[in-house]
């Protein structure tokens, strides 16, 4: 049976990727008609589905149950299973390897520091020193690599979903 994955869950908000070939008639009525459900957005082209809600008046399983009922389909592993029941896209993989290598090197970089400094505050420190240096050298030209780094670093500081702490 075709599944829908979840692919974000936080408290009031819910994204569902549909597959290639499931129903997506009447998922908005299905999903709108659900006491709690605020919004409800479904776009074709990333077969998505955006659910808004309040999460005292209904919650992710109830949705997902919905969504399901109205699409005809069976439903994936939460984003509370392990990350490899959810690396089903292109890159998902090693966007979670690089994600975990750099937090692991960030939290030592906050242990050495005492928490004074985290890796997202070290790295445009240290590019800014860099480019001040080839500058006072008289060796600015364009930068071509290390652009390319602090344009990945900022993708990687500005996209990224924050973990949530207990």
């Amino acid at each position: 049976m075709i599944s829908a994955l979840v692919v974000h869950d936080i408290p009031g908000r819910l994204r569902l990727r549909l597959p290639p070939g499931a129903a997506a008639d009447g998922l908005h009525a299905a999903v709108t008609a659900l006491p709690g459900v605020r919004a409800c957005a479904w776009s074709p082209r990333t077969r998505s589905l955006l659910v808004r809600y309040d999460p005292e008046e209904t919650d992710r399983e109830t949705i997902v149950a919905a969504v399901a009922h109205a699409g005809g389909l069976s439903v994936a592993p939460a984003p509370d299973a392990p990350p490899t029941a959810l690396a089903v896209e292109p890159g998902a993989t090693l966007a979670l390897g690089v994600r975990q290598l750099f937090g692991e090197v960030d939290q030592r970089v906050q242990r050495a520091s005492r928490g004074l400094i985290g890796l997202g505050g070290l790295l445009p420190v240290a590019l800014i020193g860099w480019a001040l240096t080839e500058v006072v050298r008289g060796r600015a030209t364009p930068l071509r690599w290390s652009s390319a780094v602090w344009y990945a670093h900022g993708l990687f500081r500005d996209y990224q979903v924050p973990a949530t702490r207990e």
